[in-house]
């Protein structure tokens, strides 16, 4: 369920999402966007929503650029998924609006962003920097035993598709459902990309540049498809979890416990 919160973008509650013969709880699980802009009553809006813990996918370099709000009450745990920037995945927002740093990854990346973008999710799943770091995403879930957990990355869409697509696999969620849940993405950033577009045009950039913006301010089922490939060639979500995240049976029923009703 899509989730209106001041100066945040990419914000949806997980729950109502089919797993197995169960469902995802409401009010446990929130995937976000940063929420380094938020007013008082974007704060207000997440405490309505019961919010505990805070997770940031983001590297150092991106947090020091735009740091979280600090919530009282609310536990901040850094969890990056990646080293250093990532040209295509982080975002650093130091006087850069979203329209900026997405023309910049435009102009960047060039033509082939899609391409590109696409193999940048292969370390996501297959580092072991990135791969720890998502063990870790999953420790706080399962040590989250009530109220909800919010994590981001920068325009939480890429990191943050792709830890959850590993807890939704970890459920017992359907590709089909995981699909619609992650192409959620291009609703949220819909007015952002119009913005970028209307921006990039005016400043006389290339139209093929142009068309290929709301490939990095959004995403596509080829980006994500790469995730399901690689844990596939591994065996399956629970081969996957067991070998390269060292999650067991016991594991996965304590947090599809926690999560599913």
């Amino acid at each position: 369920m899509e989730l209106y919160i001041s100066e945040a973008q990419n914000v949806r509650d997980l729950g109502g999402i089919k797993c197995g013969d169960k469902m995802l709880k409401m009010g446990r699980v929130i995937r976000s966007s940063h929420i380094g802009y938020l007013t008082d009553e974007g704060e207000k809006q997440l405490m309505e929503n019961n919010l505990r813990v805070v997770v940031d996918f983001r590297s150092d370099p991106e947090i020091l650029s735009s740091p979280d709000r600090i919530i009282e009450g609310v536990k901040y745990e850094k969890c990056p998924i990646l080293k250093s920037l990532t040209v295509g995945l982080s975002r650093d927002g130091k006087k850069q609006t979203v329209e900026e740093q997405v023309i910049n990854i435009v102009t960047t990346l060039g033509v082939d962003v899609r391409n590109w973008l696409a193999r940048l999710y292969v370390p996501l799943v297959t580092d072991e920097f990135s791969v720890n770091g998502y063990r870790r995403f999953f420790d706080l879930l399962k040590e989250n035993k009530e109220g909800a957990l919010l994590y981001h990355c920068a325009a939480g869409k890429d990191r943050v598709g792709t830890g959850t697509v590993l807890f939704l696999m970890a459920l017992g969620a359907s590709y089909e459902d995981i699909i619609e849940d992650y192409m959620l993405t291009n609703k949220s950033t819909e007015e952002s990309t119009k913005r970028a577009i209307t921006k990039a045009r005016e400043m006389g950039l290339d139209e093929p540049l142009v068309e290929c913006i709301p490939f990095v301010n959004g995403v596509i089922p080829e980006y994500i498809q790469v995730v399901f490939e690689v844990i596939e060639e591994k065996g399956g979500i629970e081969k996957y979890l067991e070998e390269c995240m060292g999650i067991d049976e016991n594991y996965l029923k304590e947090l599809r416990e926690n999560y599913l009703e």
